[in-house]
């Protein structure tokens, strides 16, 4: 009797209070079928902002609540909802009641404004749900296994607009239209800015991404906006020719955007190009004059196989690689440095394939000292570490965020990360046997990574990579994991892995990557040619992974011999190649360049005297310039550690630093023997320039030097003036 009295009374209290904070009577109708908390509240509660950095999702919450970053975690979500703070949060009895619904709805204060209005869909969801008793995360509920957008891609117009679609396909096949709760955004708001409701509405000209998520899953959605309309493309030059599939894929790309490339470079930039982008090295005056007077057609692509056949070839890529692999004697100690730089910089000279580098690296194991790879277990020393770094590093997956919450930008879970960190649970190092210093990196009998969440242990499982090879589940038991680890990453089905490699030494070559940043490889992230991307992969592959080959492909392609100069109907183009992109020389080739063009070797503390800063075995010598430069501290796997951006400090140094003053004021270097054994004044000009920019100076340029030779005090002064000013232009600082 009691019972059904009160339960009387509750039902006529929900009437009246459905009746009293609802002005619609819509308003509190429950929908038909009950509301799940995993696809219909954590949907809202992240479209509208509440689980997000700025508000609930952030570290310590917001007003004592707390949410999971972007719902990664809807038990601590549902528990934080319904039972934290003594359950106030919610009110069965009163759904309307609920500080859930009162405070986004700004019927009490809330410091977060207005975010779900009384007269919403979402409103009414979250309403209904309270009233139909809460029911937490179900297992069994359908989950998103795939978001895709409607358009996927569009070709705009300037002013045009295109309203998005988002649809999420769930794992019992049905298909859902979520864009009123997926998160929308342009990754280029100059070019097509987005609506959180999905318009896009174009601004400029180029190509761009919308970037969708929704459930942990993201997605994108490609906008083009060409360079000018189909009637006023102007027709590619004469000039141009597609000689490989470099070239075409990068003429197919112009074609869409109605980009025109520049003309090719002159022989004596190229020359230059060339020399610095594959070796780090000045060409000689002597070289710069023999091959402006070749005139045969196969100069270039002769010149680009000598420079690969060059020790300065593996010098300079060692240093690349040494940024990545993080070499340094702070870390390792000096032993076991020369030990990986001997081991790297013979393995490029070699050209040894780069799967079975890789290889070496993930398995090798014994003294650090002598075993060069094995310091790849020293300079990342933790499962962690391993996991962020090797992910990075040949997949260019950041997975840094997983480590504590889902990705906020991409598919991985904590989950992804701590079983990919368990391939790294079984191996440690140790002091040596004999007490030196040495280390001795070995597998170990047992161990596991275990979640941090659920304390479990963590079955080793490679990251599922859309266009990637499966591996099937590592049993426990298996004693040397890393073993299969490299066998699924270099496997010739990996195409993740091979597109990696090919973008880093694309954007080292070409100034910037095909996805950039060149390690940030993402969905949400796409490459501006994917064509071009896709190509280079497979023909990698399909060559051994032959890292040479890879740079001669780029290099012998037209696009790459493409001048630096834009032209007017290029001008905007900084992404798709139609022009060479002009870029800063790194700190040890700019160093070097100096004292190739003043003749004055630099002497390096504690090392042979003729040792040039490419042949630097680590960060740790000490050299003022180079750190002025932006040479890297070595201390994570990102390729942004170097800095390239000018600074007030590197055009003093030029100016009047002390390493560049006393190679130009010299009496052994090139200033002052040109000055003294050169038979004109002329010939001192011509060999300054020559040596400096790798070319013979414009008639402008000559009389100008030579006025200024006639008004000097002496020969050598007016040497050194000129060597100095050539040091200090951006055509010597910059390749171009």
């Amino acid at each position: 009797m009691h019972l059904a009295r009160s339960t009387y009374i509750i039902s006529l209290l929900w009437t009246a209070s459905c009746t009293l904070l609802c002005a619609s009577a819509a308003c509190c109708q429950s929908p038909s079928k009950p509301v799940s908390f995993n696809n219909d509240i954590e949907p809202i509660l992240t479209r509208a902002g509440c689980n997000q950095g700025a508000c609930h999702g952030s570290q310590f919450g917001k007003g004592g609540f707390k949410l999971s970053l972007a719902a990664y975690d809807p038990d601590f979500d549902y528990i934080q909802i319904t039972r934290q703070a003594g359950g106030r949060r919610v009110t069965r009895l009163m759904p309307a009641e609920s500080l859930l619904l009162k405070k986004p709805a700004l019927a009490v204060a809330h410091v977060g404004g207005l975010k779900i209005p009384k007269a919403t869909r979402d409103y009414r969801t979250i309403l209904a749900w309270i009233a139909q008793g809460m029911a937490g995360p179900n297992p069994n509920d359908p989950t998103v296994i795939a978001l895709n957008t409607f358009p996927e891609q569009r070709v705009l117009s300037p002013g045009q607009s295109v309203r998005l679609v988002v649809r999420a396909r769930y794992s019992n096949g049905t298909v859902r239209d979520v864009t009123e709760h997926a998160r929308i955004g342009s990754l280029n708001d100059m070019i097509a800015p987005a609506t959180p409701e999905g318009v896009v509405t174009v601004k400029g000209r180029g190509a761009t991404a919308i970037m969708v998520r929704y459930a942990g899953l993201a997605t994108v959605a490609h906008i083009s906006v060409p360079y000018a309309s189909a009637k006023a493309v102007t027709p590619l030059p004469d000039q141009w020719k597609s000689v490989s599939f470099v070239d075409r894929a990068a003429e197919k790309r112009w074609r869409d955007l109605g980009l025109t490339p520049s003309p090719p470079a002159s022989d004596s930039d190229f020359l230059r190009r060339a020399y610095l982008d594959i070796t780090g090295t000045l060409p000689s005056p002597e070289m710069v004059k023999s091959f402006l007077a070749d005139r045969r057609s196969v100069k270039r692509t002769e010149l680009v196989d000598r420079l690969l056949d060059s020790q300065e070839y593996s010098d300079y890529w060692a240093v690349k690689w040494g940024d990545l692999l993080r070499i340094s004697r702070s870390t390792l100690g000096a032993k076991s440095m020369w030990s990986l730089n001997a081991w790297l910089r013979d393995s490029l000279a070699r050209n040894v394939p780069y799967d079975r580098m890789v290889r070496e690296l993930l398995t090798s194991q014994g003294s650090a000292n002598s075993v060069g790879p094995a310091n790849y277990y020293r300079v990342a020393a933790t499962p962690q570490d391993l996991t962020e770094t090797t992910a990075q590093l040949f997949l260019g997956i950041r997975l840094q965020c997983a480590k504590c919450h889902h990705h906020p930008f991409e598919k991985w879970s904590q989950r992804d990360y701590y079983q990919f960190a368990a391939f790294f649970a079984r191996v440690g190092t140790r002091p040596s046997a004999d007490g030196s210093a040495d280390s001795v990196v070995r597998l170990l009998t047992s161990g596991e990574v275990t979640h941090p969440k659920t304390g479990k242990a963590m079955v080793p499982t490679p990251l599922a990579l859309d266009d990637g090879p499966l591996l099937a589940n590592i049993p426990s038991a298996y004693i040397d994991r890393r073993e299969l680890l490299a066998d699924w990453l270099t496997s010739r089905n990996n195409l993740p892995f091979a597109k990696m490699i090919v973008n880093r030494y694309w954007g080292a070559l070409m100034g910037r990557g095909i996805v950039d940043p060149v390690d940030d490889m993402r969905v949400t992230n796409p490459p501006s040619n994917p064509e071009l991307l896709d190509s280079l992969a497979r023909d990698f592959i399909k060559h051994g992974y032959d890292l040479k080959r890879l740079v001669r492909v780029i290099c012998t392609s037209n696009v790459y011999q493409l001048s630096s100069q834009a032209t007017s109907q290029n001008r905007a183009d900084q992404t798709f190649y139609s022009h060479y992109m002009a870029r800063r020389l790194p700190a040890e080739v700019l160093l070097d360049a100096v004292s190739a063009a003043t003749g004055v070797p630099q002497k390096f503390a504690d090392l042979p005297s003729g040792m040039r800063a490419i042949q630097l075995p680590d960060g740790q010598v000490a050299s003022p310039f180079l750190d002025t430069f932006g040479r890297p501290p070595r201390s994570t796997a990102c390729e942004c550690e170097r800095l390239s951006e000018p600074t007030l400090a590197q055009s003093l140094q030029l100016l009047s630093g002390d390493d560049v003053a006393k190679k130009v004021a010299s009496p052994q270097g090139r200033a002052a023997y040109i000055s003294e054994h050169a038979k004109n004044n002329g010939e001192i000009v011509d060999g300054l320039y020559l040596s400096a920019v790798c070319r013979f100076p414009t008639p402008s340029e000559r009389t100008i030097a030579l006025d200024a030779f006639s008004k000097a005090a002496s020969r050598r002064a007016a040497a050194e003036d000129l060597l100095w000013a050539l040091i200090n232009t951006q055509e010597f600082s910059f390749v171009r």
